[in-house]
């Protein structure tokens, strides 16, 4: 059972996976933002990989999602798995986490019967979407007053109130703290935007890469579910782009945004099992 004293710093850990890289993974956030403190790393630099339980991202039912930020090797060896999982239960049972969430695709991939046969078991899919050019009819309108502005300083707090009341509870979603869901949206600032209704209150919002014709979601508040709001969204988005290819991930489980996608002319494109790691006391 680890102590609570780490083996390892931030700073040993950002300087060991600055030389070691992991695709895909931002160290300033995964390091320096989704977790509490270096007691959350899982230092398996022994076997070429630095991990990370990212605490400070909240789901309903406690489980905390983890990452390979770190790695000098290509895959895991499955003789040296064992030593990893118990690593990571571990850390996790010190810190009262019932479950970890690992998603199955880069050194993961490589072990996936060891990860069944530890436990671990399907609990959503995260399904990659593209349309090839925005065409899915002619936009609807917007009730009489409402409008779309890009969120600027005086609007954050309605963001982060929509954000959260809108995104949980429901699979796969990780709510980030409101300083990182902050920080995350002001990279987006452009591709922003609030719905607002006569009175100036937010009751629906997109959020997308310009650059990348990348849409991070579109949401409503929650009593406003199933009113066309959705649809609005995506017009929005596309008067904004213009035509072209539009790409989006969602979660297979989450059958209402799933289904939308689809009966809008969206077309699967990839697939990726995130599984869940029962964490006994």
């Amino acid at each position: 059972m680890p102590s609570a004293d780490s083996a390892i710093t931030i700073e040993e850990a950002f300087a060991w996976c600055r030389v070691h890289p992991v695709a895909h993974v931002d160290l300033e956030r995964f390091l320096g933002i989704f977790t509490t403190d270096a007691r959350r790393i899982i230092d398996a630099r022994d076997h070429g990989l630095i991990g990370l339980i990212m605490d400070r991202l909240t789901i309903q039912d406690g489980a905390k999602p983890f990452e390979w930020i770190g790695a000098a090797v290509d895959k895991i060896d499955p003789h040296v798995f064992p030593i990893l999982i118990e690593r990571l239960r571990n850390t996790a049972q010190l810190f009262e986490i019932p479950a970890i969430d690992v998603t199955l695709s880069g050194h993961w991939a490589s072990v996936r019967d060891e990860l069944a046969r530890a436990g671990a078991h399907p609990k959503f899919v995260d399904i990659e979407l593209t349309h090839s050019d925005c065409n899915w009819g002619p936009d609807r309108p917007l009730p009489r007053s409402w409008r779309w502005e890009l969120v600027t300083p005086e609007r954050e707090a309605a963001y982060v109130s929509l954000l959260n009341g809108a995104m949980g509870p429901m699979p796969g979603v990780y709510v980030p703290p409101e300083a990182e869901a902050l920080a995350s949206m002001r990279t987006t600032a452009d591709g922003t935007k609030l719905l607002l209704d006569t009175d100036g209150e937010a009751q629906a919002m997109v959020r997308c890469k310009l650059s990348r014709r990348y849409l991070h979601l579109v949401c409503c508040a929650p009593e406003k579910k199933g009113r066309g709001l959705g649809r609005l969204g995506l017009d929005e988005v596309r008067r904004t782009l213009g035509p072209g290819p539009l790409h989006l991930t969602v979660v297979k489980q989450n059958e209402r945004a799933h289904g939308f996608y689809l009966h809008m002319g969206f077309i699967p494109t990839d697939e990726v099992e995130t599984w869940r790691l029962p964490i006994a006391s």
